[in-house]
């Protein structure tokens, strides 16, 4: 089965923060506490999309790219460092870039808050998720990696009624970057959970707290959003810890957030979704159909992985005729589940090879046109060895 992971991330931070100052970013092995269920025999491919543009919205709000607004959002001492930086940054010279920006990161932290007036953790921890994506763009990731620790610590730390609903989901995507790298960056995968589980919890609570009816409980289904909280911004936290527990085998945790997941993007509520919700949902139920058919596939667990595979093709289906142009989350999700659906049809055991062949073929052709190599491979050696099959 192929798994896909393209996620649209929320635009807020392109960070590798720690949750607490517990975390270490030293190698060392990782062993989930429950081993992942044994594989099929079928090819689990997982393709990452690359997210280098994550972060512009979190520099276009920190007004760096408009000198004209820094008096507005930066006092005198941080705004000289700053300018600086960005001007070295500009002209190429990472390194003074880097020590400018440092600079400001450090003076910034000792200011009073009220000089920042408004948000001043946005304005605050702007300064160390634009420096620390400016290190890892250099190779840098272990040192981006304590700034994106310490910025998601100074949150944290702070009282939280001194907090806007903003600054508290900054943290949640601070949180949420930490658990993308974790493994990258050798973090224990305990850890990875418990900043993971933050990150659930705490966009959980902004949704609680921002409810015009406090005494009905949390439904997904009819939820309202305040304007600064986008459904992706709640949609990420819970599909990352899902990935989390698929990964460790943990299906009874993985699968329901993912199912909310979906209730969140797709609500049964009559309105028009945008093509990207769909698709996004489409990719969480391709997750839960890989899922399914871990380990020993019983004829329930098939059905209802063909059953969320054929709901992630129509999905799809429909998004990409309402769209004039591609979206990236919508072509990746389709490659991985035209993919899944012809290794479903492959393993039913009802003599599907030919339909399972043309979903191959589709997949084979979407993902070169779409240039997903390991896609291509996949696909490749699937109608290789139905090829092999036949008499």
């Amino acid at each position: 089965m192929l798994r896909l992971r393209a996620l649209r991330y929320s635009p807020q931070v392109r960070s590798l923060p720690r949750a607490s100052g517990t975390l270490s970013y030293k190698h060392c092995p990782r062993r989930f506490s429950t081993e992942p269920q044994p594989q099929t025999r079928s090819k689990i491919w997982i393709a990452t999309v690359s997210c280098g543009v994550l972060g512009a919205a979190a520099l276009a709000y920190a007004g760096w790219d408009a000198y004209s607004n820094w008096r507005n959002l930066y006092p005198v001492e941080v705004r000289v460092d700053l300018k600086r930086g960005i001007s070295a940054k500009n002209n190429g010279d990472l390194e003074t870039s880097a020590y400018y920006k440092r600079k400001a990161w450090d003076t910034a932290k000792t200011l009073p808050l009220e000089v920042f007036k408004t948000e001043p953790y946005l304005k605050i921890t702007g300064i160390a998720v634009d420096l620390a994506g400016e290190l890892e763009e250099d190779g840098k990731p272990q040192e981006a990696f304590g700034l994106y620790s310490d910025a998601l610590d100074l949150i944290r730390n702070a009282s939280h009624e001194h907090l806007s609903g903003k600054e508290r989901l900054r943290s949640v995507s601070l949180a949420v970057k930490l658990g993308q790298l974790a493994e990258p960056c050798g973090v224990p995968v305990e850890e990875e959970e418990k900043v993971l589980v933050f990150a659930v919890e705490e966009v959980l609570k902004l949704l609680l707290d921002n409810r015009e009816d406090n005494s009905q409980p949390l439904d997904f289904l009819k939820l309202k959003l305040p304007s600064w909280l986008s459904k992706t911004d709640v949609g990420v936290p819970l599909q990352e810890l899902g990935d989390f527990y698929g990964r460790a085998g943990k299906l009874e945790y993985a699968i329901p957030l993912y199912i909310q997941g979906i209730s969140l993007l797709i609500p049964e509520d009559g309105t028009k979704h945008p093509p990207e919700d769909l698709c996004q949902g489409a990719q969480l139920m391709n997750n839960i159909a890989e899922l399914l058919v871990r380990g020993n596939i019983t004829p329930e667990r098939r059905a209802q992985a063909e059953t969320w595979a054929q709901k992630a093709l129509s999905l799809l289906s429909s998004a990409r005729k309402n769209t004039k142009e591609q979206i990236s989350t919508c072509e990746l999700a389709l490659c991985a589940a035209l993919f899944n659906a012809g290794m479903l049809r492959e393993v039913s055991g009802r003599g599907d090879e030919e339909r399972a062949r043309s979903f191959f073929t589709a997949a084979f052709q979407q993902s070169s046109s779409f240039g997903v190599d390991e896609g291509v491979a996949a696909a490749k050696e699937a109608i290789e060895r139905l090829n092999s099959k036949q008499p």
